[in-house]
C-alpha cells in the first residue's frame, strides 16, 4: 500500500481516487518524523502504529456517502495521510510499465491520462514520459494542490482539471463539457488509474468507472490500473496478529470475534484499513471485473511495499524482528489493454462485444441511437419460422382431454 492510508483516491461514491491511498479518517496521523504517533481510527488508507494506538473519534466526511467533502478534507496535511504507491514502490516496478509504455511521437499514443490524480504524485513521472499529460480528479482542493505542484516543477506539457469519474464521460450535450467534448474520445495512448476503485458500494460504479477510462483510451491503448489486494490484506492482518503487534486492518475490538457486520463486509472484500471501510480485491476477481470494462489484461504484478511503510513506522528498526521477512505487503498492478479495431469485415456481433458491459447494457434501451453497425440485423427471409416450426412452439393447441 502507500505511504500512510491506503483507500488511494475515490471520488464518487466510487468516484475517483487520488494519488494513492486513501486518508486517516480520524485525526490524520503525521506521516515521517511523527509518524511513530497514533493515527486516527477512521482514516481511509494510512497506515497505523506498529504499537498500541489511542483510537480517536473520527472527524472527517464519510468517503462512501460525502466523498467530495470527504478528499476535499484531506488536502490539508495531505502527504501524511495518504499512501503514495508510486514513491513507496519498493521495487519501481510501476516506473517501469510507465517507462516501457511512454511516447513522444506525435500521435495518439503519446497522450497520457491520470485517472484521480490526487496531488500529483504520478504527473512528474508521466510529464518525462509522454509528450501530453492530461489529469483528473474530483476534488477542486486536491486539484489546487496539484497545479501548485504542476508549476513548482515547471511540468509545462501537464493539464489538470475537476472531473468526476463516476459520470457518463465524453457527452454529446453542451451540459456535458465538464465530463469531456467527444473530440477527447479514444485520444489517450496510456492511461493511469491508481487506487481509485477503492470506495465500498455498488459494483457497476466501478463498471462505469473502468468504462470511462475505456472510452478515453484509443484502440490500442494501455490501462496502468492499481488496486488493493485482498490477499495481502488478509496476510498482512494473520502477521500481525501472529506477532500480538497492531496492524493497518481492524477485525473485531481486541480479543472479540468481528460482528456480522464485519463478516458480510470481509465477503465482499471490504476490510476497515485505518477505520476506513475499504474495497479490497481477489486477483480473479479483478481480472473478471476487466473484462466487464471492456478491457484485456495484458499483465498481472505485484507492487510491493516495505512494512514499514505499511504499518506507518518511520524506520526499519521500528519493525518486529519477524515481522521483516518475506514476501512483503502488495497491491495488485493490472496493465489493462483496449483491443485495437477489427478490420472493416469483421461481423457486427464481434465489434459490439468489443463494448464494455456496462456501456451494452447503458444502451440495450434504445438501440436506435447505437451506430448502424452495431444494431441487431433483420431477420432474413429464410431465416423465418415455417408455419410447422410455428405450430410446433405454439402453446394455442386443441386440449387432448376428454371433458368429463
Amino acid at each position: 500500500m502507500a505511504t500512510v492510508y491506503r483507500p488511494h483516491s475515490t471520488t464518487n461514491s466510487m468516484s475517483f481516487s487520488r494519488g494513492k491511498r486513501s486518508p486517516n479518517t480520524a485525526t490524520v496521523a503525521h506521516h515521517g518524523a511523527t509518524h511513530g504517533a497514533t493515527h486516527g481510527a477512521g482514516c481511509g488508507f494510512g497506515r497505523p502504529s506498529s504499537t498500541p494506538a489511542v483510537r480517536r473519534a473520527s472527524t472527517t466526511r464519510s468517503m462512501e456517502k460525502q466523498p467530495l467533502q470527504y478528499w476535499n478534507q484531506q488536502a490539508r496535511n495531505y502527504d501524511d495521510n495518504i499512501f503514495s504507491t508510486i514513491d513507496e514502490d519498493a521495487t519501481g516496478v510501476i516506473l517501469d510499465v510507465i517507462r516501457s509504455h511512454g511516447s513522444q511521437d506525435d500521435c495518439r499514443a503519446s497522450r497520457c491520462v491520470d485517472l484521480g490524480c490526487g496531488v500529483g504524485k504520478y504527473l512528474p513521472a508521466l510529464s518525462k514520459h509522454f509528450r501530453q499529460v492530461m489529469a483528473y480528479d474530483l476534488s477542486p482542493k486536491l486539484v489546487a494542490l496539484a497545479l501548485k505542484e504542476v508549476k513548482r516543477k515547471n511540468l509545462e506539457n501537464v493539464s489538470v482539471a475537476v472531473r468526476d469519474l463516476a459520470q457518463v464521460w465524453y457527452r454529446s450535450d453542451p451540459s456535458g463539457a465538464c465530463f469531456g467534448r467527444l473530440d477527447e474520445l479514444e485520444s489517450f495512448g496510456f492511461g493511469v488509474m491508481a487506487n481509485v476503485l477503492i470506495a465500498p458500494g455498488d459494483v457497476q460504479l466501478h463498471e462505469l468507472m473502468l468504462c470511462n477510462a475505456h472510452r478515453s483510451l484509443c484502440p490500442g491503448g494501455r490501462l496502468l490500473c492499481i488496486v488493493p489486494s485482498l490477499e495481502s490484506a488478509l496476510y498482512v492482518h494473520q502477521r500481525c496478529e501472529e506477532e500480538r503487534s497492531e496492524g493497518p486492518y481492524c477485525l473485531g475490538a481486541g480479543d472479540s470475534r468481528p460482528s456480522r457486520a464485519e463478516a458480510a463486509d470481509l465477503l465482499k472484500g471490504v476490510l476497515r484499513r485505518s477505520g476506513v471501510r475499504t474495497k479490497h480485491f481477489l486477483e480473479p476477481e479483478f481480472r473478471l471485473l476487466a473484462s466487464k470494462g471492456g478491457f484485456q489484461v495484458e499483465s498481472v504484478q505485484r507492487v510491493t511495499y516495505h512494512w514499514r511503510s505499511e504499518l506507518g513506522l518511520a524506520s526499519d528498526g521500528q519493525v518486529p524482528q519477524r515481522l521483516r521477512e518475506s514476501p512483503l505487503p502488495w497491491d495488485w498492478l493490472f496493465l489493462l489493454h483496449k483491443a485495437p479495431l477489427p478490420s472493416r469485415d469483421a461481423p457486427a456481433a464481434a465489434m459490439a462485444a468489443l463494448l464494455p458491459t456496462a456501456l451494452r447494457e447503458a444502451r440495450s434501451e434504445s438501440e436506435g441511437r447505437l451506430p448502424t453497425l452495431l444494431r441487431p440485423k433483420k431477420e432474413e427471409n429464410g431465416a423465418r419460422m415455417t408455419d410447422s416450426q410455428k405450430a410446433l412452439f405454439s402453446t394455442n393447441r386443441p386440449s387432448t382431454v376428454s371433458p368429463l
